[in-house]
């Protein structure tokens, strides 16, 4: 069990928490009656609509940084940056998003939004966000090599140009913010925010699906809606399994990282 209030992990049963003194005990009596969102010893003080709220102000957010960065490259700052400064912009967003909404009638803490220790065992945790990748990587590819026989454009997965990533040793940037910041700041909305607030209406499994869902739109392009609703099943089923975003971060890091290592070396 973590204390919802500072993350603390708490191996014997104490009616207040011994950091911050959090009342622990209505937290155990929502937990015995199986109470929605107290999952792991963590109450979710936010529910759908908060999280149709946090949708429009991102989704609002994600087309006016597209927009910018659009006219950044059109003012010749480049692919590369635009990549840049878009990722870091729409991640600041989004962890102003949930900082804002998850304070509804409550504190939040690291700890809520899935920024715990697994419950599971570290080298458990770590093979089975390697699984989740490898299975996501493979249907990927399977997907591709399906689609591209029926000659329809519109339903492969886009080609992004070479110029979206930084020359020499300032490939580094492009890792840290596309392998880096957006894998860690997407993880915390969709998994660690979206998916807690849809348990209560739609349960686990449907807050799963929810999620990807919209994790896959988010993403906009035709050619991926299929490949990243697996992914973001995947994603999902590895965060209720640890009872941590870490691992799911971790894969979604790698994901991210190996497409940018095809977009280097594959030409």
């Amino acid at each position: 069990m973590f204390c919802p209030g500072c993350a603390t992990r708490l191996d014997q049963i104490v009616a207040f928490c011994p950091l911050c003194g959090r009342d622990l005990q209505s937290l155990r009596e929502r937990m015995d009656a199986g109470c929605p969102g107290s999952e792991g010893g963590l109450t979710v003080t936010w529910q759908g609509g908060q999280v149709i709220l946090g949708l429009a102000l991102v989704g609002i957010a994600f087309l006016v940084i597209s927009g910018g960065t659009v006219i950044l490259e059109r003012l010749g700052a480049g692919l590369a940056w635009g990549a840049w400064l878009g990722s870091h912009a729409i991640g600041l967003v989004i962890l102003g998003t949930v900082w804002l909404l998850g304070q509804y009638q409550g504190r939040l803490s690291l700890a809520t939004i899935g920024l715990r220790r697994p419950r599971t065992s570290w080298p458990l945790a770590l093979f089975l966000a390697g699984a989740a990748l490898s299975v996501s990587i493979g249907f990927t590819a399977l997907y591709a090599l399906a689609m591209k026989p029926l000659g329809i454009d519109l339903l492969l997965p886009p080609d992004v140009p070479r110029e979206v990533v930084f020359n020499g040793y300032a490939v580094v940037l492009t890792f840290e913010a596309l392998a880096g910041w957006t894998p860690l700041t997407e993880e915390i909305f969709f998994r660690g925010f979206v998916m807690p607030g849809l348990v209560a209406r739609w349960g686990v499994v449907g807050a799963a699906v929810g999620s990807a869902i919209i994790f896959s739109l988010f993403h906009l392009h035709p050619g991926v809606l299929v490949p990243i609703f697996l992914t973001g099943l995947l994603l999902a089923a590895l965060y209720h399994v640890t009872g941590s975003l870490w691992p799911p971060v971790i894969a979604h890091a790698g994901q991210n990282a190996v497409a940018l290592l095809a977009i280097i070396y594959g030409g």
